[in-house]
């Protein structure tokens, strides 16, 4: 996208710039020598980044926040009954959608594109560091805060892009790319897909739709993605996962340390032209389910002939993403950690990973996100959350969802408490929040905030009382 157009006569003005993808664009935009402003219901911790870069922000959608502007960028949250919206077209400036700019972005890069139910955020942040490290100088658009940065996008000058490709609207299908990645296909947005066969059909396009020298890197482990890349026969298809002999980077051993994992990967011959044996590698990230995200980072690396002791560096000195297990600090002998983790899977990963370093109990403060998750996958969240030793179940996160019917927290809590001894709470009073945790800090526990609605937001706020500014 050159800069040099009519359009930078003007303002790109943002609708809903406080999202995490739609910063992550107006902050590389703003990078790329264009004017940005944008407007959000909240000032969250993305719109004031971008205040601290002099970007201009509206609080509140008003008709009157589009002057002198030359083009819209709105998210997949922002309604067709937005005043910014109705203004726009009765000015006549064009609307663009944040995938189709994403895919604007992309087309003047080599793109790499990250997808799958879980995993996408930091498998993108790996391939982006790996590329970094490796010399190439990449540019990153990403659904998380890579804490290397403290920024979730980076504007490179090298000729790779590496964007992490949101599935939830079908809007991954537009992006240009000639690698991709899909690191797993579950049960996730069938608001939008209506059923799982939809959604798994849209990501066989997905994999697809790369030309026909490109490369589409699936996960084996996850059964739904695996289906998919035995039915794959015209692109090159490249597997990975954990002791199958099928897959072409077979992850044979493994080793979880209290502060980063070591695992070893098997390579087929002939998949790439100068690797073909075993491996190891240290990686700065726990669980098994990072593994997974580093096996298919490793496996860009290769293709993009970035040598194998670069990928090692890369992978050990990776300092992850915010909000993914990140821990936060103590108060008194307990730790506390912040946690994305909103679908059954998450949540399983994350307690394996606290299952593995807890010294004592883990306590976990968990905010569903959305009811029509928390509907569809009811009897998911319960099965996994009963493995908590301590749970407090909070309402549930509506992300602008109208309320269904019976399904609610206080029932949810309910419902797992049933035929179960484990401590379970419906956590009404926020308020008290510090009184309710305040007998678990004198011993050496492990409190998990979970979630992806505002719950990150008392996690922080709980640690500030206390006078500790969060690591």
């Amino acid at each position: 996208m050159s800069i040099n157009n009519n359009v930078t006569k003007g303002i790109i003005h943002f609708i809903g710039i406080g999202g995490i993808g739609m910063s992550g664009i107006a902050e590389l935009m703003l990078n790329q020598g264009y004017t940005v402003q944008g407007s959000d219901i909240s000032l969250n911790t993305n719109v004031k980044r971008l205040k601290q870069r002099k970007i201009i922000i509206f609080l509140n959608h008003k008709k009157s926040n589009i002057k002198n502007v030359s083009a819209v960028v709105y998210s997949s949250a922002i309604k067709k009954n937005n005043p910014e919206i109705i203004e726009s077209k009765k000015l006549g400036i064009p609307i663009v959608s944040r995938a189709d700019m994403l895919a604007e972005l992309m087309r003047y890069k080599h793109a790499i594109a990250v997808a799958g139910s879980h995993g996408k955020t930091t498998t993108t942040s790996l391939i982006g560091s790996i590329l970094d490290i490796g010399g190439k100088d990449p540019t990153i658009i990403n659904g998380g805060i890579i804490n290397s940065l403290a920024n979730n996008n980076r504007l490179g000058l090298g000729k790779w892009i590496v964007v992490e490709a949101d599935e939830s609207d079908g809007a991954f299908l537009r992006l240009p790319h000639e690698i991709n990645i899909i690191t797993n296909i579950d049960s996730e947005h069938l608001d939008y897909y209506k059923n799982i066969r939809s959604l798994i059909s849209s990501f066989k396009k997905f994999a697809t739709s790369v030309p026909f020298y490109g490369y589409s890197i699936i996960c084996l482990d996850n059964i739904n993605s695996r289906k998919l890349a035995y039915k794959i026969n015209t692109r090159k298809v490249i597997t990975y996962g954990y002791n199958n002999k099928e897959s072409d980077i077979n992850i044979t051993k493994f080793l979880l340390k209290k502060d980063h994992t070591l695992f070893s990967i098997n390579i087929k011959k002939n998949i790439f032209h100068n690797y073909n044996n075993s491996y190891q590698f240290k990686l700065n990230l726990l669980g098994k389910h990072n593994i997974l995200n580093a096996s298919a980072s490793i496996i860009v690396a290769l293709l993009l002939d970035i040598p194998i002791y670069k990928i090692k560096t890369a992978l050990e000195d990776f300092q992850g993403v915010k909000r993914r297990f990140t821990f936060l600090g103590n108060i008194k002998k307990c730790k506390i950690y912040d946690d994305y983790a909103h679908h059954p899977n998450e949540i399983l990963a994350s307690y394996e990973i606290a299952k593995h370093i807890a010294d004592k109990k883990i306590i976990v403060i968990f905010q569903p996100h959305r009811f029509s998750r928390t509907h569809e996958l009811y009897k998911d969240f319960v099965a996994i959350l009963k493995k908590i030793d301590i749970l407090f179940v909070c309402d549930i996160y509506s992300a602008g969802e109208k309320l269904i019917k019976n399904v609610n927290s206080a029932k949810l809590a309910k419902d797992i408490k049933k035929n179960n001894s484990q401590e379970v709470y419906y956590l009404k009073e926020l308020k008290k929040l510090d009184q309710v945790l305040s007998k678990f800090y004198d011993e050496k526990n492990l409190i998990i905030f979970m979630g992806a609605g505002s719950i990150s937001q008392w996690a922080h706020k709980l640690m500030e009382k206390h006078g500790i500014q969060p690591t």
